[in-house]
């Protein structure tokens, strides 16, 4: 299956700095798990579906606007939707 701006996706996103699970519901209810990096600074990463790169696009406009600096975006694969 190739991936369309409409096809739903696993994606991982990385982002440097503090976000709590309280904000999942608003960013495409992706799961979000903040560590600690040897180097003492916090990344945390989001991770789960997402229904297309519309919702994708506004889950990276939110952490925009959280001022969240972004280090990484990763297709993890397509979902594939049954046909009924």
């Amino acid at each position: 299956m190739q991936l369309e701006l409409d096809t739903p996706a696993i994606y991982s996103i990385r982002v440097a700095g503090y976000l709590d699970s309280s904000w999942s519901d608003r960013l495409c209810g992706l799961d979000i798990r903040p560590s600690s990096q040897e180097d003492g600074r916090v990344v945390t990463v989001l991770a789960g579906p997402v229904i297309d790169q519309a919702a994708l696009a506004g889950v990276l406009s939110t952490l925009y606007n959280l001022h969240l600096p972004l280090l990484s975006v990763q297709c993890l694969g397509n979902i594939r939707i049954e046909e009924e």
